[in-house]
């Protein structure tokens, strides 16, 4: 026989390797590596977070840092973005991993977390209620909750997750003993540093965690009294452990400022049927419909089964039932009324996920189910069964009959095959302690099944072909990363100045970030809108959520004045003046000879060149170019006499809608070219829309859609040919609000070149925060001094030692003026986010405290009596 001690550490054991022995499985028939060639990327960890982590080895290792980064869109804050996706401590050793094996460094650390999440819940229910072997069935429970499972691509919310088990543990402690406890201050301190949506979620769930506890211990008036104690340390506690954290949140708030943000106002309707809340707590109810799906609340059959039985439980007071169905009813209400909802994300709607607190009421579930079950003795009758099952039937009948997309009949049928033997062993736990092992036993092989099948199915759809190994290949990601990162060396030995590198291929918007090269893509919560908007005001893709240089850019202007030196593509020859270096494998590289470094010289017109001002996207970057010397430089020149022929459609206005819907149509645009140079076409339109471009008969990529709605280029063509672009209807109506076709003049834009080169600006990176540089002006009339990086006031400048203040130049870029009459003078450039003094401060003073605190605890300071 096994004694107390041993059995205790053997399941301490165990609740943090059944979850990690559960994930395994998972993996390896869905075959992710490193079990298969599969890669476990899927939806926003494919297509942002992969990216991000890859960042952690430049910063760590490298000459990046955490306030700023080339990497981002042209540039931009790198705090906001870290204190989001990136300040879980787990994560960090991702820095060891390279980039081509990072999937696989991701499904270890994510299924690490899962592993907590048991350990952590575990530890809280046997100190809570003392230790009992039954408590590993609901502590792997809530490592495989819905929210779990359902929000498997979305790792960093995993951590602050697995530690709110850890928080409500210190905060009954802080009740038990009116005293501060160190591990809830550590806990909700790590919460909210890992990530502060989330641990601002666990916070304000544990004011209504600390009075739903308050009021089942204390029953009267007196006792309420005497213990307002525990309720001052409990708040005094939140406030330290949130100021601790205070140096990323400061940051976070005001590099958030700009950023996108679903807003307000409220609505008035709820948020869904609330009887189709419960089809949630089925097995395999989860259908990927995070963004405009049900709350995720799945906690296992076992816990949904429990959860009900608690309120019919005989052995536990009206009192305890009647604040925990009022704290039931306050996250419902979360769920259903908006103005609940939007207050649980820090009063702003979110983009998509819109129930992310969701977590909370699994816990509270698998807590209330733990508390049932501890007073399971001669609890319940035959009644009670046939009630739970008359429940399920009507509500499954009502699921049917509904046409719920969440619960079906297969889901009904599975929940059922669990729900049967799980009402069963509840029955046989009543009748002495001779049946309780083994059926203890069969309740954790039940559940480990249930909720295995349940994560496995929930996983699995993220992908929307498991048939198709190459889209979810891991062949296909690291020889992308292979041949990637093997050119970016290769540049980077041949140059290694400071530069832009862009590409007419992708992997995901954020490949800038993945190999630490600057670029001038990027996706994220945390890009600023104006960032978005100058890179469309260049004639780049900016579709609202992000920015992307796109599969042909914009034009060659743009290239030259954002810095981009060297292109990358999958096509031997481009539209582009550039010249031709290396081929590997099928990729190659060009060299623009006429890009700008990154700091340039111009004169002070440059300030008050603003996008609004422009006639089109192709008059600004004239007038741009134009300010650099004060003499005009027409590298666009607009195509003249275009007409506009339609057929099958009526035309109202900027409308063009099909006569007969049946019928093919199309709107052509024709004109004569004048020269052979290149043209350049854009089109606006007040939203995406379907349709094909052909061009005299050679069709063009997709236009209007997320990625391909840039300044494009249509050809060459002779003197005198006609040109027709055809725009065919592939929906039944069209908006195009106005449109452009430009000739781009390569020999005007050397001409260009030529009389602006002639500046000699030097500028070194010497972290991703700190640059320096030299200038040598050659012309007096040139006193502004231009960054090809965002405007924003955290850069602090100096000029020859002396500070200078920050202007905003062509309406986007970082500036500053010059004083007249200097030949030459030194530059730097000191990056420092908005509230990162102010937030480093109250984390200091936090921390001293705590210390403090520790000391006290430990006795530090009390004085040995004298014998």
């Amino acid at each position: 026989m096994l004694t107390e001690k041993s059995s205790k550490k053997i399941c301490l054991l165990l609740s943090f390797l059944l979850p990690l022995g559960i994930m395994a499985a998972v993996s390896a028939l869905y075959g992710f590596y490193p079990f298969g060639d599969r890669s476990v990327l899927m939806a926003d960890m494919r297509y942002q977070f992969v990216d991000y982590y890859a960042a952690y080895n430049k910063i760590f290792f490298g000459n990046d840092d955490l306030f700023y980064t080339f990497s981002k869109t042209f540039g931009g804050d790198m705090s906001g973005l870290f204190a989001y996706y990136c300040n879980t401590p787990l994560l960090f050793l991702l820095a060891f991993v390279p980039n081509r094996a990072l999937p696989g460094g991701i499904l270890i650390i994510m299924s690490v977390m899962l592993g907590l999440c048991s350990l952590h819940f575990y530890l809280f229910l046997n100190e809570t209620f003392g230790f009992r072997i039954s408590s590993l069935i609901f502590s792997v429970a809530y490592a495989f909750t819905g929210y779990m499972t359902g929000y498997f691509n979305c790792t960093q919310y995993f951590y602050s997750v697995a530690l709110l088990p850890l928080v409500m543990l210190g905060l009954i402690r802080i009740l038990r003993t009116e005293r501060v406890s160190i591990l809830y201050i550590v806990s909700l301190f790590l919460a909210v540093f890992s990530n502060y949506y989330i641990g601002y979620m666990i916070c304000v769930f544990s004011l209504l965690f600390f009075a739903f506890q308050y009021f089942t211990c204390y029953t009267d008036l007196q006792e309420v009294k005497e213990h307002v104690r525990s309720f001052l340390v409990y708040a005094l506690s939140s406030v330290l452990a949130v100021g601790m954290s205070a140096v990323s949140l400061f940051c976070a708030v005001f590099s958030l400022r700009g950023q996108k943000s679903g807003g307000l106002p409220f609505s008035a309707k709820l948020n869904f049927n609330p009887l189709d809340l419960f089809s949630g707590l089925y097995t395999n109810a989860f259908h990927g419909n995070l963004s405009d799906g049900l709350p995720l609340i799945y906690c296992g059959v076992l816990g949904a089964v429990l959860c009900l039985l608690f309120f019919l439980n005989r052995n536990i007071v009206r009192r305890e039932k009647l604040l925990t169905a009022a704290l039931f009813l306050v996250l419902i209400a979360s769920f259903l009324f908006d103005p609940l909802n939007v207050a649980w994300h820090g009063f702003a709607h979110p983009i998509g996920f819109p129930y992310r607190f969701s977590f909370l009421f699994s816990f509270f579930a698998l807590y209330t189910a733990y508390v049932c079950f501890l007073h399971i003795g001669g609890a319940f009758s035959l009644r009670h069964y046939v009630f739970v099952l008359v429940c399920f039937l009507l509500y499954s009948g009502y699921l049917l009959l509904s046409h719920n997309q969440y619960a079906g009949l297969r889901q009904i049928i599975i929940t059922l095959c669990f729900l049967l033997p799980f009402l069963a062993c509840v029955h046989l736990c009543q009748y002495g302690r001779q049946y309780m092992l083994p059926v203890i036993l069969g309740m954790g092989l039940l559940s480990c099944a249930d909720e295995g099948y349940n994560a496995f199915q929930s996983i699995g759809t993220y992908f929307s072909d498991l048939s198709s190994d190459e889209e979810y290949s891991m062949k296909a990601y690291t020889d992308f990363v292979d041949e990637t990162d093997g050119m970016i060396e290769t540049l980077s030995e041949q140059d290694p100045s400071l530069y832009r590198i862009e590409k007419h291929y992708r992997r995901s918007n954020n490949d800038a970030l993945m190999f630490g090269y600057p670029g001038l893509s990027h996706f994220s919560s945390t890009e600023t809108e104006a960032a978005k908007r100058f890179m469309g005001a260049l004639g780049f893709r900016d579709n609202g959520n992000w920015a992307y240089y796109g599969e042909e850019g914009s034009t060659t202007f743009a290239d030259c004045l954002m810095g981009v030196k060297y292109l990358l593509s999958q096509y031997d020859t481009i539209p582009r003046p550039y010249m031709p270096l290396f081929t590997e494998d099928s990729r190659y590289a060009f060299q623009n000879p006429y890009a700008l470094p990154l700091a340039f010289l111009t004169k002070q017109s440059a300030e008050e060149v603003l996008p609004a001002d422009a006639e089109d996207l192709f008059t600004f970057q004239n007038t741009i170019a134009a300010s650099f010397t004060g003499t005009p430089h027409d590298i666009y020149r607009k195509v003249k006499d275009v007409t506009v022929k339609t057929e099958n459609l009526t035309v109202e206005g900027s409308l063009y809608r099909k006569t007969d819907p049946k019928k093919d149509a199309w709107i052509d645009f024709t004109f004569m070219a004048d020269s052979g140079d290149l043209i350049l076409m854009h089109f606006d339109a007040p939203d995406r829309q379907d349709t094909r471009i052909v061009v005299n008969g050679l069709e063009k990529q997709p236009y209007f859609t997320d990625y391909g709605w840039n300044i494009r280029a249509m050809g060459f063509y002779q003197e005198g040919e006609a040109v027709t672009l055809r725009m065919e209807l592939l929906q039944d109506q069209i908006e195009v609000t106005d449109f452009s076709f430009y000739y781009e003049d390569w020999e005007e834009l050397k001409r260009w070149y030529e009389d602006v080169s002639g500046d000699q600006v030097n500028l070194t990176k010497e972290k991703s925060s700190r640059l320096s540089g030299r200038a040598e002006p050659s012309s007096p009339e040139k006193t502004l001094l231009v960054f090809s990086i965002p405007y924003d006031k955290c850069w602090r400048i100096t000029v020859d030692g002396t500070k200078v203040s920050q202007v905003e130049a062509f309406g986007g870029f970082l500036a500053a003026e010059i004083p007249a009459g200097k030949e030459s003078f030194t530059f730097k450039l000191r990056y420092l986010p908005a509230g990162f003094l102010p937030g480093l401060l109250v984390t200091i003073v936090s921390f001293g405290i705590f210390l403090l605190l520790i000391c006290f605890d430990m006795g530090c300071f009390r004085r040995e009596k004298k014998l």
